[in-house]
């Protein structure tokens, strides 16, 4: 008989659990809150649970763990990157932020990936070197979350921002992620509200919209990279199939339906995308949409040609970007002295192992 992985289910999927096994609803309430809010894998650690549902538990399934086969700071102890292995052998990367300036003390950002590898084949990003290799299940998404927590509860930090912006596209794994972000917004469980969990995605039309129609009160990016076609299909492919009209529109319809801002990624290219041109393009396009636009200063990787443009171009571009009476902001660099971009990480992982 297969063994049932609790972790990934809902509540009300453990209550029905429970009761197959001809226990009450209320034994999958306990279950919840020893998966999700103790963290805790042991039957045997169970403390309120009898010895007969133990066995019983044993005999019928498990709590899957993401096993920790990485974890690198950086120099100033704020950035951390973990390399997880994953059932399956596969690895993926998640990145805890610390943030105690301006943005107050103690918040703590993970940023967790969505999908080993990925298929959107962005030119400035390691993640999809290698290509899509499959999407992440429930328990894998949520897991990333709870075992960087873990890792805190020595210093008696919370985790207390989420963001699906690391390996992969999660609007390409839909169903899971929004599964994955109930469970860690669910007040018996991680407990992390929904305006302090945020979706990043290059862009797909349809299930932006389908993800406007969840109507849930997450935070939500849009990857743009450039303000037209011929520039933006150089940085992200997939805008042959999705142009800059699409995503737009697309973005139109998320605002009306949530009422939320949206914010606009924008990495800034030396000699690609960074011209004053273009930001009034950008200007333009965005024009009509309550948008924050987040001007990202490359983090160059081996796998790129690229460059970062010379601080002063950055400041120009923004500035030129403001007459348009967007709000502009720069991201506040994390993790380069760790190689903390997407895939840098598994990238390296993975040709030290071919390498062997």
């Amino acid at each position: 008989m297969e063994m049932i992985n609790l972790k990934g289910k809902t509540q009300e999927e453990l209550d029905e659990f429970a009761k197959s096994i001809g226990e009450s609803a209320f034994r999958g309430r306990q279950l919840f809150k020893w998966i999700y809010h103790r963290g805790e894998s042991d039957f045997d650690k169970m403390t309120d649970i009898g010895k007969e549902l133990k066995k019983k538990l044993r005999e019928t399934s498990h709590v899957s763990v993401i096993k920790l086969v990485d974890r690198v700071t950086a120099d100033d102890k704020n950035t951390e990157k973990f390399l997880f292995q994953l059932a399956d052998g596969n690895l993926i990367e998640s990145v805890l932020m610390r943030y105690e300036e301006h943005l107050g003390f103690g918040r703590c950002t993970v940023c967790i990936s969505s999908q080993v590898g990925c298929a959107q084949g962005c030119t400035f990003c390691a993640s999809g070197k290698n290509g899509l290799v499959r999407s992440l299940t429930v328990s894998e998404i949520v897991d990333q979350v709870m075992q960087v927590q873990s890792s805190m509860n020595d210093t008696a930090e919370r985790v207390t921002n989420v963001v699906v912006m690391g390996i992969g596209e999660p609007l390409a794994n839909f169903k899971n992620v929004v599964k994955a972000i109930g469970l860690i917004n669910h007040g018996d469980g991680i407990a992390i509200g929904m305006r302090h969990i945020a979706v990043s995605t290059v862009g797909i039309p349809r299930m932006m919209k389908k993800l406007a129609d969840e109507k849930l009160s997450i935070r939500f990016a849009v990857s743009l990279h450039a303000p037209d076609n011929e520039t933006r299909s150089k940085i992200i492919p997939a805008n042959r199939k999705y142009p800059v009209e699409s995503i737009i529109d697309a973005s139109k319809y998320y605002q009306k339906v949530t009422g939320r801002r949206i914010t606009f990624e924008y990495m800034l290219i030396d000699g690609l995308n960074d011209s004053l041109d273009q930001a009034k393009m950008l200007g333009k396009l965005l024009r009509g949409i309550h948008a924050m636009i987040n001007l990202i200063p490359l983090n160059p990787v081996k796998e790129s040609p690229y460059k970062r443009p010379a601080r002063n171009r950055c400041y120009q571009f923004a500035k030129e970007v403001e007459k348009f009476g967007h709000k502009v902001i720069f991201r506040n660099e994390r993790g380069t002295s760790i190689d903390a971009a997407c895939g840098q990480l598994r990238n390296r992982m993975t040709e030290k192992e071919k390498g062997s």
